[in-house]
């Protein structure tokens, strides 16, 4: 019998779905956080003084009286939002990006960054928080990087970086450096003879980097040596963000990182979701990047992800299962970044696979099970637990693959295929989420091709879940049982 993924959802949390899942918002903190070294700069969208225009950033103080911040051009501030529990946040998508005052001097080997933030998706190489140097004053640096970035090298996890340094050449622990959708501490904290990068209460130690001193100005959300799209633009929610120019000695700066997940309400991570698929886990059109399904399901205030969960968005337009594959099997690459809780992998394929790639039901089919079955190299076979989401509605014309497939993973035989049955080698480890019978208002939403037609869910493709259908398919709308993280 396969397992129906919302089963045990305890009462209080099946309420709180259903309304959003959405608990008592705390007040906003009533002042930053006291730190145990003294910033050289500081912005934080709750306290420094700001302009904005259209609702984005136009200006930001310098907390620390330093170095104030400008939007990189007319209406190219990152957006100026607030939060489910009332914190304030800068939102980078695209092109947006900050200057940083040439007031602010730095160095590669003798400068510390942390930043409070969420990063929704992983862009397909980069995403840079903060770089040196600064294009409006001409003082760009090539130093093969920023001071803090995260970075996927050929479909790697996505881990932190400093300068072109990246957390997975670490002897160990860089499963612990992948940044998530969720609000952490990203961080990092250079020195001549080597940088460590964190993230919240953990750390890695990797080589020194290039030699540039005496650098003016930084610009936050892009490369500013290479500004351009290839790879250079940042898609994070940015809540506070801190330089130390002299950089802090390790202890230090571990204390500062603590000290920032404590005013922030961050706590350690033990357990993962990864959030795999085509565009339609990536998000199109309307559903941007900072509304991918793994921004949906950890924003903050909703209880659909508990505490301590890190949840990264792999879902990249166009992939088929080939394409999963590859990132599976990827050195550094999500599938090899274990926790010591629970990862968990979600999924849903298929739709460029008959498409495009001019699959069968039936052959699509048998290449889920050898990703998820493969001597070696399955995701089950490299510890995971699998949550393999329905397919949601699409044309009149697809429909009839779609349900084909729909019925495959449904059938006793896909617990047989995938060795998850009872008694078999990964029992119990395999389950479907029904994400095509969630239902709203009264109605299902995602099962058929006059469901694919509204669009009121859908974005007028017949394929791709428009903001509301996007949300209902991950949270449950009013069915949370079947929602993509119930039961966690």
């Amino acid at each position: 019998m396969l397992v129906m993924i919302g089963a045990g959802l305890g009462l209080g949390r099946h309420f709180a779905a259903l309304l959003g899942g959405i608990p008592a918002a705390p007040p906003p903190v009533a002042a930053p956080a006291l730190l145990p070294a003294s910033a050289t700069s500081r912005w934080h969208p709750a306290f420094s003084e700001v302009t904005t225009s259209g609702g984005r950033l136009v200006t930001a103080s310098d907390l620390a009286g330093l170095a104030a911040l400008s939007a990189g051009g007319p209406g190219i501030g990152p957006k100026a939002m607030t939060d489910g529990q009332g914190h304030k946040f800068w939102r980078f998508e695209g092109s947006q990006f900050l200057n940083v005052a040439g007031s602010l001097v730095c160095s590669s080997r003798d400068m510390s960054v942390f930043m409070v933030g969420r990063v929704p998706r992983h862009p397909p190489t980069y995403n840079r928080f903060l770089s040196m140097g600064n294009v409006a004053q001409g003082t760009q640096v090539n130093t093969l990087g920023g001071p803090l970035e995260s970075r996927v090298v050929s479909q790697s996890a996505g881990h932190v970086q400093s300068f072109g340094k990246l957390a997975y050449t670490a002897a160990s622990g860089s499963e612990w450096l992948v940044p998530g959708a969720q609000k952490q501490v990203i961080g990092a904290a250079a020195a001549a003879g080597g940088t460590r990068l964190f993230l919240n209460e953990r750390f890695v130690d990797v080589a020194v980097a290039l030699a540039a001193t005496g650098v003016g100005g930084a610009e936050i959300g892009r490369y500013a040596w290479s500004p351009g799209t290839s790879g250079g633009w940042g898609v994070f929610d940015l809540y506070e963000m801190v330089v130390f120019s002299p950089g802090l000695a390790n202890a230090a700066a571990l204390a500062v990182s603590e000290a920032l997940m404590s005013a922030h309400g961050i706590v350690p991570v033990q357990h993962q979701l990864i959030l795999e698929g085509d565009s339609i886990t990536q998000g199109t059109g309307d559903v941007s990047e900072a509304l991918s399904c793994a921004a949906i399901l950890t924003n903050p205030g909703t209880t659909w992800v508990p505490p301590g969960w890190r949840v990264i968005n792999k879902g990249i337009s166009g992939n088929q299962v080939g394409d999963l594959v590859i990132k599976r099997d990827t050195a550094n690459g999500w599938a090899t970044q274990k926790l010591p809780g629970q990862n968990v992998l979600a999924f849903e394929i298929g739709r460029n696979d008959w498409v495009a790639g001019g699959k069968s039901a039936a052959q699509h089919y048998a290449n889920v099970v050898s990703y998820l079955n493969t001597a070696t190299t399955g995701v089950l076979q490299r510890g995971w637990t699998v949550r393999a989401m329905a397919n949601i509605a699409g044309t009149s014309g697809l429909m009839p693959v779609i349900e084909a497939h729909r019925a495959s993973l449904r059938s006793p035989q896909f617990l047989t295929d995938t060795a998850s049955g009872a008694g078999q080698a990964f029992a119990g480890r395999v389950s479907i989420v029904s994400t095509d019978l969630i239902g709203h208002n009264g109605d299902t939403r995602l099962l058929d091709s006059d469901d694919a037609s509204d669009t009121t869910y859908y974005a007028g493709d017949s394929t791709h879940p428009g903001p509301l259908g996007a949300e209902i398919r991950v949270t449950g709308g009013e069915t949370p049982q079947y929602a993509v993280a119930a039961g966690l």
